[in-house]
């Protein structure tokens, strides 16, 4: 998506939030002794800046690199901090069993409700396949899904209380 389509959205979402307000009040003045009702707006953030298919790949590999600390994974990880040490052991599981991957990030977009990231992934010498990588907005920084972490550590077959069955 655009950001000149996610501008027109997020104005679109404050206009609404604008006329409730009035609707309210309108209505309020309709009805014989009713007390108006406050609305109450929040603020919309805009997602961060969407990063390079680049940018993406190099986060992904720094993710299945094992001597990098789990305490700088935990935040590109959205959810998983009931279990910290579980980046490091899904890094360390294809090392472990003599198994290379191989990840190409092609490009990047927005899709509600974060960003995809596309490219494709291969083990050892198999054919590269197709693979889309789920991130969400927090904190004011893409991360990945955690829906789409266990996934990958169920694949490398390791368990954790932070990614249920």
């Amino acid at each position: 998506m655009s950001r000149r389509h996610l501008a027109g959205r997020t104005l679109t979402a404050a206009a609404l939030l604008v006329t409730l307000p009035i609707s309210a009040s309108c209505a309020a003045d309709e009805d014989t002794g009713a007390k108006p009702t406050a609305v109450v707006a929040h603020e919309i953030s805009a997602p961060p800046p969407l990063p390079s298919a680049d940018e993406v790949g190099r986060l992904l590999y720094w993710l299945l690199d094992a001597s990098v600390p789990n305490a700088e994974k935990l935040e590109l990880i959205q959810g998983i901090g009931s279990d910290p040490e579980l980046p490091n052991r899904v890094a360390d599981a294809p090392r472990q069993s003599g198994t290379t991957v191989t990840i190409t990030i092609t490009g990047t977009r927005t899709a509600p409700p974060g960003m995809l990231a596309e490219g494709t992934a291969a083990v050892d010498n198999s054919p590269p396949q197709p693979i889309i990588v789920n991130f969400v907005a927090e904190d004011g920084k893409w991360k990945v899904e955690k829906a789409w972490y266990c996934q990958i550590a169920f694949s490398f077959m390791v368990a954790s209380p932070a990614c249920p069955t």
